[in-house]
Parts: C-alpha cells; sequence; structure tokens
C-alpha cells in the first residue's frame, strides 16, 4: 500500500514574520522650496464627514504633496472616520502615500473604521488612542443596495488586492487588511486565532497594540494625544494643523452645497426668462452657476474649460428657442441636455475615467451623487417657482426686480392700474403683446396694460392675441 502523504493543516503552515514585510528604508530627497510645512509635523485631521467628500481628497492630497516640497519632518493623520469613498481611498494609499517622502504616522482618534482603517495602515506607523478601534474596512455599494455574491467577491477581490500593496509596502501584515475586508479570510497570528472565519476583523486598542512573537500586531502604542504621539516617535519639529484656507475653503463649501446653488440658479434662470430684460433674478442665477463651477474647478473635479463651454453653449440653444424659435422645441430640447450634461459632468468628474483604448464604461454608481444634487435642485427649484409664480406679481417687494426700461414704463404703473382693470377685460378682447409670453408677459389692450399668461406654445412680443378666458386677476390669452 502506497504511503499516505501526510495531512498538512492550516494551523500546521509556516505563519509568515513581520519581519517579512519590512521594505528597506526610503531614501528621503531633498526639499525642493522651502515654507509653512518645512521641518514642521504636519497634522491632517479625518473627521467624520472628510471622507465622503471629493473635494476633501483632493484638498488632502495636495497638502501630501506640498508636505514632501517643503520638506516637513512628518505626516500625522489624526483619524475619527467612520469610513467613506473607496475608490477615492484606493487613489490615497496607492498613489498620494505611496510618493509622500516624509515620515507618515496615523493616530486612530479614535475611530478609524472602513476607508479610514485602509488610509491608516498606508501609513509608516499606526498609533491607537486609550478608546479607539480600527477595521470593518469592507466596500459596500455607493447607493447602499445589496450586492449579489458574484459582485460582492468582484469586488473584494479588486479592493483587498490594492489594499494589499499599499499596506504591504508599509512595513504591515497584509492578512490584517485582507480580514478586514474580506469575511470569509478570517486572521491567524502565530497559530492564535485572532478572528474567526465569517466574521470582519476590527481591532480595539488593546487588541491593535498586543505582541506576537515580540512585535504588536498593528498599533506600536497607545498614546493619549498628539503630543504623546510626537515624543513617542522622536519628532523635533513643531506641529501644524493643515487647513483648507481661502479658495480651497471656498471650493470645499461650495461642493459640499453644490444643489443648493443649482436650486438658485435654475429657480432664477427660469423667473428671469419670465420678463422682459435683465434684472435681479438674471444676475442671481448667474452667479450662482458661477460658483458653481467656479468651486468645482478650484476642487479639482472640473475637467477643464470644456465642461463650462458645453454649459453655455446650452444656455444659447435655450435663449434660441425662446426668443427666436419659440415653440419649436429642438433647440430647447439640445440646449436642455447640454446644460444638464455638463453640470452632472462637472460633478462627476473626480470618478469618471475615460480609457485610452476600447469602450467607454458607463456605470450608474459614478453618477449617483451629481444626479442627487441635480434632482434636489430641481425640485426645491420648483417648488420656489411655484411660489414666486403665486406671489410674485403682487408682493410689492418683488414688483422691481425686473429692470422697468424693458416694458415701457414705470412696473408700479403697469402692475398696479393696470390689474386693478383686470375686470373690464372680457373674454374674447383683442389685444397685442408688449413683452414676449413665457408664459407669462405683458399684452396692450387699448390704454391698459396687463400681465397676462399663455398656454401652450410661447408667444412672440408684437403678436396680436385675445382673451381666452378670466378668473379673478388671471387672464390667459391666445394668438388671435
Amino acid at each position: 500500500m502506497a504511503a499516505t502523504p501526510p495531512v498538512t493543516t492550516e494551523a500546521a503552515k509556516p505563519l509568515p514574520k513581520m519581519q517579512d514585510f519590512v521594505l528597506p528604508p526610503r531614501v528621503k530627497p531633498p526639499a525642493t522650496k522651502t515654507g509653512e510645512y518645512t521641518g514642521k509635523v504636519v497634522v491632517i485631521p479625518i473627521g467624520e464627514e472628510d471622507l465622503i467628500s471629493p473635494a476633501r481628497f483632493e484638498y488632502m492630497s495636495r497638502t501630501m504633496k506640498r508636505a514632501t516640497e517643503e520638506g516637513a519632518e512628518a505626516v500625522v493623520f489624526d483619524l475619527d472616520t467612520p469610513g467613506g469613498l473607496a475608490w477615492h481611498t484606493t487613489t490615497v494609499v496607492m498613489k498620494d502615500l505611496q510618493e509622500l517622502t516624509p515620515r507618515s504616522v496615523a493616530f486612530v482618534n479614535p475611530r478609524a473604521l472602513s476607508a479610514g482603517a485602509i488610509i491608516a495602515m498606508a501609513t509608516d506607523a499606526v498609533y491607537m488612542s486609550p478608546a479607539s478601534s480600527i477595521g470593518a474596512a469592507t466596500p459596500v455599494s455607493g447607493g447602499g443596495e445589496k450586492m449579489d455574491d458574484a459582485e460582492r467577491a468582484k469586488m473584494n477581490s479588486a479592493f483587498m488586492a490594492m489594499a494589499r500593496t499599499a499596506v504591504k509596502s508599509k512595513g504591515h501584515n497584509p492578512e490584517i487588511i485582507e480580514a478586514m475586508i474580506d469575511k470569509d479570510v478570517g486572521l491567524k497570528v502565530s497559530g492564535v486565532e485572532i478572528c474567526p472565519k465569517g466574521r470582519i476583523l476590527t481591532l480595539d486598542q488593546q487588541e491593535a497594540t498586543k505582541t506576537y512573537d515580540g512585535k504588536p500586531l498593528l498599533a506600536k502604542a497607545i498614546v493619549r494625544n498628539l503630543d504623546e504621539l510626537v515624543k513617542q516617535e522622536g519628532f523635533k519639529g513643531p506641529m501644524i494643523k493643515a487647513e483648507p484656507k481661502g479658495f480651497e475653503l471656498v471650493a470645499i463649501l461650495i461642493t459640499k452645497y453644490a444643489a443648493i446653488l443649482l436650486l438658485v440658479g435654475i429657480a432664477g434662470g427660469y423667473l428671469e426668462m419670465q420678463h422682459p430684460g435683465f434684472g435681479i433674478p438674471g444676475i442671481i442665477s448667474a452667479t450662482a452657476f458661477g460658483l458653481f463651477f467656479f468651486g468645482h474647478y478650484v476642487a479639482g473635479s472640473l475637467v477643464g474649460y470644456e465642461t463650462v463651454f458645453i454649459f453655455f453653449i446650452g444656455v444659447l440653444f435655450l435663449i434660441v428657442e425662446l426668443f427666436v424659435f419659440p415653440g419649436h422645441l429642438m433647440f430647447g430640447l439640445v440646449g436642455l441636455v447640454l446644460v444638464i450634461g455638463s453640470i452632472i459632468y462637472t460633478m462627476s468628474g473626480w470618478d469618471v475615467n475615460v480609457p485610452e483604448g476600447g469602450t467607454f464604461p458607463v456605470r450608474f454608481e459614478d453618477y449617483v451623487v451629481a444626479l442627487r444634487n441635480l434632482g434636489l435642485a430641481f425640485t426645491g427649484a420648483l417648488l420656489l417657482i411655484i411660489i414666486f409664480m403665486r406671489y410674485f406679481p403682487s408682493v410689492g417687494p418683488f414688483q422691481r426686480l425686473i429692470l422697468q426700461a424693458a416694458v415701457g414704463g414705470e412696473q408700479d404703473s403697469i402692475e398696479g392700474h393696470g390689474q386693478s382693470r383686470a375686470a373690464s377685460v372680457a373674454v374674447g378682447t383683442s389685444g397685442t403683446t408688449r413683452s414676449a409670453m413665457r408664459p407669462y408677459g405683458h399684452v396692450d389692450f387699448g390704454e391698459t396694460t396687463i400681465e397676462a399668461m399663455v398656454e401652450g406654445d410661447y408667444i412672440a412680443p408684437g403678436t396680436s392675441v385675445k382673451v381666452k378666458s378670466v378668473t379673478g386677476n388671471r387672464i390667459i390669452v391666445q394668438k388671435a
């Protein structure tokens, strides 16, 4: 009988030792310029909302690049985050942290979960606060919907490969990050089961600093604050907190509240088009859209000036539809597609990557944030427009929003005396439009100028119309 080969159990397999993961020390190149970060310990706070804002990722990237250029002594990530955008995080750990020449340190204070755990383990050293936790890094879909097994396996495999590469380059045990990402991996160190299969690994401060074979599992020590961390690491330079200022801060706020700017821009643009001339609604709309594009440009999501150019081309098409060929739809539809497309692409510029060859991958998850912001903006603008349409003709403060010269007289005269005689205008009365009807405008009925409304196609100025119906002060006209 043939000899039976020895059975090798998983526990009996030779385990990797911590020194197997340690890479040779990097040669630190000299700084290329002197600046605010020169010789200092740069602290980058990462809070609850910082890893869900693409603009914050752009800011962190620029901060790390600046720390390298100016010769900072170290960069410390002060982490208190439940996680964030997975693929943006991989850019930080695969590119930015790999190119960072000052020493990088993570302070888990008190949470570094999900994307925060990956950033922490992609630094040169990890420290824990007295009551802290790190782990639970499995990726989830952007919309929160449940992924099927195949999609989950595909996501975990790609994400784990990138995280493992970054973690291994910093000398940490890659099996730890694997167990944090995939529940089917588990973790054993020196024959001790740290996390059984079927569970996602999350470590508290005691577990993360526990020693195996004379070395801590992950974190070097437990420290109470940044001062103790600096002392433990032996840093000599003063600490400086990296905070966005000036245009950086403006860009982050604008991208965060993009939906509000779009709401104001859409509502202001619509109200401006309902009256002749260019007044305060138009100025407000132009300012809102200008801030929207400017903020995204500074934040880094606006790929180039072509996005703004497409937006303005779309606006021109809408103007042609309204003023030159009213009711023909083609120019209006093309303009609407260009405007909406440029807005969506501007907000999705961080996520959409066009490959050099092959087909363009259209992934819905790349546009979730942009579509959400646009949906909120249109909904809010619609409500605002309804309110203005109800009160705009009669509320005093709004009567002066339109330039008086555009309607050929004092606004008070047209709105006040004209509307007071609305009851004398009967169905069938003929008149001539003084302004474009889109759908509201002003109509001359003999000596009286009254605001009226058209249903259906827009009507150009100077067109003969007749009254279709009168309900209170609401007059609806149609082409004669």
